[in-house]
């Protein structure tokens, strides 16, 4: 609890937050961090120092949580060890996630958590998007690392994509697709340095 908040005060999240984070939120959260850390032990969840960055997993997944647009379902690209999606499931376990992940390690993690934190609206696929969930439809993309944040909204934008989420640090590229609006931006600072971003682009009307 105490790493939650010093983490989400560090950020200047704490107070963008309407309200506090509920005890059940920071048990999720904390949970997920404590059975990470396990897994980590034995499997290659992330790379080395990503998962020592704990501070910046928690104010990438509030500031998300703060940006998503609860009507429709996110998708997290690329998800690894969880961060953001799951971790976001843990804040809103009423919203419809699907995590997107080629390794058969890390998705067995993210469904490990997921059925012991109770997120029954969490899905993990197992693969690489575009190729994956093709059934979906009116969903918004999100992804932290997957490709450079040049090519990231070029990779998000499909026929059945409703809106695509942004995650930037110092390097902000300019938008290259005229037909989204910008619809909503959440600035914060990242606990272990540099200011970041995070962008909600929706499909014009």
């Amino acid at each position: 609890m105490n790493q939650l908040m010093s983490a989400l005060e560090r950020s200047g999240l704490y107070e963008q937050l309407t309200n506090d984070l509920t005890e059940e939120q920071s048990r999720r959260l904390s949970e997920f961090l404590e059975l990470r850390a396990q897994w980590s032990h034995t499997h290659n969840l992330s790379g080395p120092r990503a998962l020592t960055l704990l501070s910046t997993d928690i104010a990438d997944a509030v500031a998300v949580w703060l940006c998503t647009n609860m009507s429709r379902p996110l998708v997290d690209i690329g998800s690894g060890s969880g961060v953001p999606g799951l971790m976001v499931a843990c804040l809103a376990p009423e919203l419809q996630i699907h995590l997107v992940e080629p390794l058969a390690k890390r998705c067995a993690f993210m469904k490990t958590v997921a059925h012991k934190l109770g997120l029954k609206s969490v899905k993990v696929h197992r693969g690489k998007w575009p190729n994956i969930g093709k059934e979906l439809d009116g969903v918004i993309p999100i992804s932290r690392a997957v490709v450079s944040p040049e090519e990231w909204p070029l990779l998000a934008d499909q026929p059945r994509v409703f809106g695509v989420m942004q995650m930037l640090a110092h390097h902000r590229p300019q938008w290259p697709l005229d037909h989204y609006d910008l619809v909503q931006s959440v600035n914060y600072i990242d606990p272990e340095g540099g200011s970041r971003v995070v962008h909600r682009w929706e499909k014009s009307l």
